[in-house]
């Protein structure tokens, strides 16, 4: 199944929104789609430049590449953008695990800084994979590296598992 990208502007034409494949299927396939670039973006993703390189059951990577526009004022990459960064990993491994019209959203998130993440590193992976998964909780951790496995950061997130409701 292939979902048509309403482009960066995201105006024009009423397209799906990427939360309207996750509704219709199961979460894996989902993020295949996603990964192959057949569903739309967020736009957070978008501007963000976030690619999912590597996606399977209760695992995924996120990469980005950083920019001094991400900076924040002592010229590192804002903790923000990394915790979204590792959030949407964190998330998207428990997305793997879930069917069709079932969804994960987080309830707590914790971020630990261990380097400055500067254009001079390079692309950074968002590493997750899950650690438990239950019928309503689901527990997943996940690394901030670069291409020769230097930690950056570090997260842990706790996801409530939710039957969609699209209405």
């Amino acid at each position: 199944m292939t979902v048509d990208d309403p482009g960066a502007s995201g105006h024009g034409t009423a397209y799906p929104h990427a939360m309207d494949v996750f509704r219709r299927m199961d979460g894996l396939d989902a993020l295949e789609l996603m990964k192959r670039g057949e569903t739309p973006q967020t736009n957070l993703s978008r501007w963000m430049n976030f690619t999912l390189e590597h996606v399977a059951r209760g695992e995924v990577t996120f990469a980005m590449i950083p920019r001094e526009e991400l900076y924040n004022l002592i010229g590192s990459v804002h903790g923000g953008i990394i915790t979204t960064l590792l959030d949407t990993a964190l998330g998207s491994s428990v997305q793997s695990l879930l069917g069709a019209g079932r969804v994960a959203t987080t309830m707590d998130l914790q971020t630990r800084f261990h380097r400055p993440v500067t254009v001079a590193v390079g692309k950074v992976f968002a590493v997750a994979h899950v650690v438990h998964a239950g019928r309503r909780t689901a527990t997943s951790e996940a690394k901030l590296v670069d291409a020769q496995g230097t930690v950056y950061a570090t997260g842990t997130s706790t996801l409530m598992i939710l039957e969609d409701d699209p209405r």
